[in-house]
C-alpha cells in the first residue's frame, strides 16, 4: 500500500462516516508526484472529489514547506477550521492562515479614532477587547462596506513595521511569525502575487515564508485576479487614504491643500469627460487626463514627497513619503496612455472614479514572477476544463505543455438522478428586446415548480433590476437582490429562509456553496460571454486578432464556457442534493459554438420541456 493510501485507510479509521473516494487518492497520487518530481501539474476536481484533502495530505506527507493559496476567504477559513483539524488525525502539521494588512486591525489607527458615537466603532472596540488574532472576519456584526473599518486598519503602504510603537504587539507582525513558522501556510491569490512581485523586484524582500512548493486552490480565478494585482491604478479613494494618513502624519500643511486641490481638480475632469453614464469600465481616451491637470498634481505630489522625506525618522511621515512617491509614479502610467504591455480603462461611480492600467496578458508574469521562486506549482479547481481541454487555462497562465502533467477527474456525483438541465427553446433570442419579459415570466413558471429554493444569475445589472422587479408582486417567495444586503447577509437570509430566491450576478456565480433543500434550482439567464466592449476584454481580443489566432475560439468562447460551468456547480454540492439547472439562452442549442458548452458541463440529463421538468421534480 502506498503511503497515500496508507494516510487515507487511517484517515477513514479515524473519521465516522468516511467513504474512500477514488478520484481523491488518484488526485492525491499526482500531487504528490509533483511534490516530489518537482514539475508544474494541472487537476480539474469535479465537485465531491475531496480536493482539498487530496492536496493537503500529499503536502504533510512531502516533508516540504507548501503554501496553498486560494481565491476566497471561504475557502481559507474551511481549510484551517475543517479540513486542517482532519488532516491532524493522521499527521502532526503545523498550519496558519496569512491575509493581506486590510484584513486585521491596526493597533495604531485604532488608538487613534478617539471616543466615538459610531455605531461600529463601538462594536469594533467591544470586539478588541476579545480577540486574539484581530481578523477582521471574526467581525460579524460590522458590515463589510463600514466606512468605520477603514478607520481602524491599514494598507500594505500606510504600515510602519518595526518603528510602530505596536510592532510587537501587531496582529500582522504575530500572523507572520506563525506563517513562518508553519509546515503549511495558507493564503489568497492577492497575497502570493504580493510576495511574487516583491521577490522579482526587491531581491531579499518577501512577505510570506521561503517554500518550496504552492498549490493554487480556486485556480480559475487567477488570471482575472493577477490582472488586477499587476496593473496600476489612481482614484479618488486611494487619494483620499493618502490624504487623511499625511494629516496624520504631518499635520495641517499647506502642501496637502495643494495636493487635495490638484486632485479634486483632475478627477473632476475625469468624471466630466467620462459622464457618469451606467457606471460601467470604459477604454480612457487618450485625452482623458489632462497633461496640465496632471503636470500639477505630479508637482504637488513631489512636493509632499520632499517635505514629508525632510523628516528623517519619523516612521509615519518617511511612509507618506513612500506613498506620494509610489502615487506619482502610478499616475504617470495610465496618464502616458496605453502600451504594448498594458490597457488603460476607467471607472466612475457617483463621486468616486478611478484610471487603470492593466495588463493585456498575465502568462508571461507568471513565467518571470512565479514559476521561479519554487519547484512545484500546482492548479486545482472544479473547472480549469473547456470542452475538457486544458488548453485555454494552460496558455493563459503561462504553463508549458511539454512538462506539466494533466490530471481530469470527474465529479462522483451521480448526475443522472441528480440533476437536470433544462434548455427551453421557445424563448426570445437574448438580444431580442421581448426575452427579457419573457425569461421573467419563464422563471415565475420555473419556481412554481420547485417552490422557490433558487438562485437567478444573470449577467448584467441591468437585467437583476428588471428580473427583482418583475418577479416581486409574481411570486409568492421571499426575493432577496444582491446589493440590497452584504454579501453574508444574503446568503445567511436564503439559508435560514428555505423557499427564498436570491437574485444575483458575477460575483455569485462561483464561490457560493449552499448544500441541501435551500437550494433546489439555479437559472442561468444568459450563456455568460464577457462584454465585448469591456477594456481588457477587447485589448486582449485585438491581440490575439494580430497574432493571427481566431479571439472567439481561443478565449471568448472557453472563458464563457469555464463560466457557465461555475454557475452550474452552485447547484450540487452534496451526494445528497438534487435539484434543476435552466439556461435560458437559447444558443446553447441553435449555435455550433454551443457544443463546447454542453460538453464542458456535467453529464447530467436534459429537456426543452417544462412540463417534463415538473414531472422529474415530482418524481413521476
Amino acid at each position: 500500500m502506498s503511503e497515500i493510501r496508507a494516510a487515507f485507510a487511517a484517515l477513514g479509521a479515524t473519521a465516522p462516516g468516511w467513504e474512500e473516494r477514488a478520484q481523491q487518492i488518484e488526485m492525491a497520487e499526482a500531487v504528490r508526484a509533483a511534490l516530489d518530481d518537482e514539475h508544474p501539474l494541472l487537476v480539474e476536481a469535479g465537485t465531491g472529489t475531496g480536493k482539498t484533502l487530496a492536496y493537503l495530505v500529499p503536502a504533510a506527507l512531502s516533508g516540504k514547506r507548501v503554501v496553498v493559496s486560494t481565491a476566497t476567504k471561504n475557502l481559507q477559513e474551511q481549510l484551517l477550521g475543517k479540513d486542517i483539524p482532519l488532516l491532524r488525525r493522521v499527521r502532526d502539521v503545523s498550519a496558519a492562515v496569512l491575509k493581506g494588512v486590510s484584513n486585521y486591525l491596526c493597533l495604531r489607527r485604532y488608538s487613534e479614532t478617539g471616543d466615538t458615537d459610531d455605531p461600529d466603532l463601538v462594536r469594533i472596540s467591544d470586539w478588541v477587547g476579545r480577540t486574539l488574532a484581530g481578523d477582521r472576519a471574526e467581525l460579524h456584526d460590522v458590515p463589510e462596506e463600514s466606512s468605520a473599518w477603514r478607520l481602524v486598519t491599514t494598507t500594505p503602504e500606510g504600515r510602519l513595521g518595526p518603528k510602530c510603537p505596536f510592532f510587537e504587539r501587531c496582529y500582522v507582525t504575530q500572523a507572520r511569525r506563525a506563517a513562518a513558522k508553519a509546515d503549511i501556510v495558507i493564503v489568497n491569490h492577492h497575497l502570493y502575487l504580493v510576495d511574487a512581485a516583491l521577490r522579482s523586484q526587491y531581491p531579499g524582500a518577501q512577505v510570506l515564508p521561503d517554500h518550496d512548493a504552492v498549490i493554487f486552490d480556486e485556480a480559475h480565478a487567477l488570471e482575472e485576479i493577477a490582472t488586477e494585482h499587476f496593473g496600476v491604478s489612481v482614484s479618488t479613494l486611494r487619494l483620499a487614504s493618502l490624504l487623511r494618513d499625511g494629516a496624520r502624519a504631518l499635520g495641517a500643511v499647506a502642501v496637502l491643500a495643494r495636493v487635495e486641490a490638484c486632485g479634486e481638480a483632475l478627477f473632476a475632469a475625469v468624471r466630466a469627460r467620462l459622464g457618469a453614464g451606467d457606471e460601467a469600465r470604459v477604454t480612457a481616451p487618450d485625452d482623458l487626463i489632462a497633461r496640465d491637470a496632471w503636470f500639477r498634481l505630479d508637482a504637488a505630489l513631489e512636493e509632499l514627497h520632499a517635505h514629508a522625506a525632510r523628516l528623517a525618522g519619523d516612521e509615519p511621515a518617511e511612509a507618506v513619503a513612500r506613498r506620494a512617491d509610489g502615487f506619482r509614479g502610478d499616475l504617470a502610467t495610465v496618464a502616458e496612455g496605453a502600451s504594448r504591455r498594458h490597457v488603460v480603462w476607467a471607472e466612475v461611480r457617483g463621486r468616486a472614479a478611478s484610471v487603470h492600467a492593466s495588463p493585456i496578458e498575465v502568462a508571461s508574469l507568471f513565467q518571470e514572477r512565479i514559476f521561479p521562486n519554487v519547484a512545484s506549482a500546482i492548479f486545482t479547481s472544479a473547472t480549469l476544463t473547456a470542452d475538457r481541454s486544458f488548453d485555454y487555462v494552460s496558455g493563459r497562465l503561462g504553463l508549458d505543455p511539454a512538462v506539466t502533467a494533466e490530471l481530469l477527474l470527474d465529479s462522483p456525483f451521480d448526475w443522472s438522478r441528480q440533476a437536470l438541465v433544462y434548455l427551453p427553446r421557445d424563448l426570445p433570442a437574448p438580444d431580442d428586446p421581448a426575452f427579457g419579459d419573457a425569461a421573467d415570466a419563464r422563471v415565475a413558471e420555473l419556481l412554481d415548480v420547485t417552490r422557490g429554493r433558487a438562485f437567478v444569475l444573470t449577467t448584467s445589472w441591468r437585467s437583476l433590476r428588471r428580473a427583482a422587479a418583475a418577479l416581486r408582486g409574481r411570486v409568492p417567495y421571499p426575493i432577496l437582490v444582491q446589493g440590497e444586503r452584504p454579501r453574508a447577509a444574503l446568503l445567511d437570509a436564503f439559508r435560514a429562509q428555505v423557499g427564498s430566491v436570491l437574485l444575483a450576478t458575477a460575483s455569485f456565480w462561483e464561490g457560493v456553496d449552499v448544500p441541501g433543500e435551500a437550494l433546489s434550482l439555479v437559472v442561468l439567464e444568459k450563456l455568460p460571454f464577457a462584454p465585448p466592449d469591456d477594456p481588457i476584454t477587447a485589448a486582449r481580443v485585438r491581440r490575439l486578432e494580430e497574432a493571427g489566432q481566431d479571439p472567439f475560439q481561443v478565449y471568448q468562447l472557453p472563458r464563457a464556457a469555464l463560466a457557465l460551468k461555475q454557475g452550474f456547480g452552485r447547484l450540487i454540492r452534496r451526494g445528497d442534493d438534487r435539484g434543476v439547472v435552466a439556461i435560458l439562452d437559447h444558443r446553447i442549442l441553435s449555435r455550433a459554438y454551443g457544443r463546447t458548452f454542453l460538453a464542458t458541463l456535467p453529464p447530467a440529463p436534459r429537456t426543452s420541456a417544462l412540463e417534463q421538468v415538473r414531472r422529474w421534480w415530482e418524481g413521476v
